[in-house]
């Protein structure tokens, strides 16, 4: 296997930060005037930003030593991370040219919400579920209207509200010539409990990176495990980063050369790069917590046991297919499959949300093949949760305030990947041999739905309300490699 240059490759591909709780997403287009000025800018944070080998640790590790990607604060005392991602436009604005911008997904360049008026965009709001309340129409960033044209994304982490302010600060200031910021605050903040707004332990099963730089195994480790962790969750890099072999062991849209051979050049821009997929997604934490209740009341059972039924987990993340559940403590196991252990959803039921996302081993002729081919749509999650004040909102606390996440998404192929997920597992009503329902907490509910739980001597079928989800906006981003981004500033 080839191996990956982790020195040209950014770091939120290897690390969702968890010690550096405190994160900003700058949106932000570039002013009309003055090439050379962007690409003097552009020179300058790509020194700053954090590489993928600042340390050695697992996938979801955030040891971030002090190094010449700059893991300092400004002030001096606390560590913190910057990552850039670059939407089509900003690519475009930079000056690559046509033909290099063209050698880029298509799904990329038509960007998440193409105007309505092109016919392109509303096959991908159907593909994606961007229906309704969700539509682009009403998003308030990204979508049809409201700040729609972004060239770019700075993704900054701190390890606590002032060190995050600094960040702020000195990033705005130093963009200040030559670009200025999409009037929206989106602010992330990872708890020590690491649950979302539904109160769910977020970021559990991700896949792991072939090659990946290794931390060491502590004394207690269980080999076996590991073993079965490995083989559910060893994803081949080129899911993940172009340039590589991926589970098909093709490589994704490889440049063609004039003797035929299709190895992907050292002055690709597209090497060490990932697309990045960055959707704010509002939660209606009153409405999800009035229905479980119900619907508990209904039942005759909790409302955890209602909860978990829906998401496929319970609340501190322990799998519905895991023994021994229900005792309190010990760590949630992620070394499952469905098809042995739980086949016909009589634990994890078929159509819950973690059950869609990663299906696992269970679609398929059998389940070593569905193994594999669930290794093909893969994507690497770095979203977090965010709470906003909300003005027009009701006058209750919870009511002015709007909760919700943060969706990131890492993978090399948007369209085999996050749209296949979205569309073929999240949004389908016949996913898996249902007769009906959608993901239970998406934002997307098809007519005469229902949620559908497994059980004997007869399965439950619930009439799924109004989402509990909405998308508030969201946009297509390239995650370059270094090398990339110096080579762009560079350019005549």
């Amino acid at each position: 296997m080839k191996t990956v240059e982790w020195d040209d490759v950014q770091r939120l591909v290897l690390s969702g930060y968890k010690k550096l709780p405190c994160s900003a997403y700058l949106l932000w287009r570039f002013h009309r005037e003055d090439g050379a000025a962007r690409k003097h800018w552009l020179a300058a944070v790509t020194d700053r930003l954090s590489r993928a080998n600042a340390g050695h640790s697992d996938d979801m590790s955030d040891e971030v030593p002090a190094s010449r990607e700059g893991s300092k604060a400004v002030n001096g005392h606390h560590q913190r991370a910057i990552n850039l991602a670059l939407t089509a436009s900003g690519l475009d604005r930079l000056g690559i040219g046509r033909s290099a911008l063209n050698a880029f997904a298509t799904e990329f360049i038509e960007g998440m919400s193409p105007e309505p008026t092109s016919g392109i965009g509303q096959r991908r709001s159907n593909v994606l579920g961007d229906l309704g309340a969700s539509s682009p129409q009403h998003w308030e960033w990204g979508g049809w209207e409201k700040n729609r044209d972004i060239d770019g994304l700075l993704l900054l982490f701190a390890a606590d509200d002032t060190s995050l302010r600094h960040l702020i600060d000195a990033e705005t200031r130093a963009m200040a010539d030559v670009a200025e910021l999409i009037p929206v605050e989106l602010r992330g903040q990872l708890k020590e409990d690491r649950k979302e707004p539904f109160g769910f332990v977020d970021g559990i099963s991700q896949p792991k990176i072939e090659g990946r730089p290794k931390r060491k195994h502590p004394k207690h480790s269980d080999r076996t495990q590991e073993e079965m962790l490995e083989r559910i969750s060893l994803i081949k890099p080129g899911e993940f980063l172009l340039g590589y072999l991926n589970e098909r062991n093709e490589r994704i849209n490889p440049i063609r050369h004039a003797n035929g051979g299709s190895e992907t050049a050292a002055t690709d821009l597209r090497r060490n790069g990932t697309y990045l997929v960055f959707r704010q997604l509002e939660q209606n934490v009153r409405a999800f917590d009035e229905f479980v209740s119900s619907l508990a009341e209904y039942l005759g059972e909790t409302n955890d046991w209602v909860r978990a039924r829906l998401m496929g987990r319970l609340p501190d993340g322990k799998s519905l297919v895991q023994e021994g559940i229900d005792q309190p403590g010990g760590r949630a196991r992620n070394d499952f499959l469905y098809y042995h252990e739980d086949r016909f959803g009589l634990a994890c039921p078929i159509g819950a949300h973690v059950r869609r996302a990663n299906p696992r081993d269970s679609l398929g002729p059998d389940p070593d093949t569905a193994l594999r081919l669930s290794k093909m749509h893969r994507i690497i999650r770095r979203g977090r949760p965010y709470e906003t004040p909300a003005a027009d909102k009701a006058e209750t606390d919870d009511q002015r305030t709007e909760k919700g996440i943060l969706f990131i998404a890492l993978n090399a192929d948007i369209g085999g990947q996050f749209e296949m997920i979205q569309h073929s597992w999240i949004n389908n009503p016949h996913f898996n041999g249902l007769y009906s329902g959608t993901d239970p907490i998406s934002h997307y509910v098809d007519q005469g739905g229902h949620i559908t739980i497994q059980s004997r001597p007869t399965n439950l079928h619930i009439k799924r309300p109004a989402p509990f989800v909405r998308v508030r906006g969201g946009a297509y981003f390239f995650l370059p490699g270094i090398q990339a981004l110096h080579q762009i500033a560079s350019s005549a």
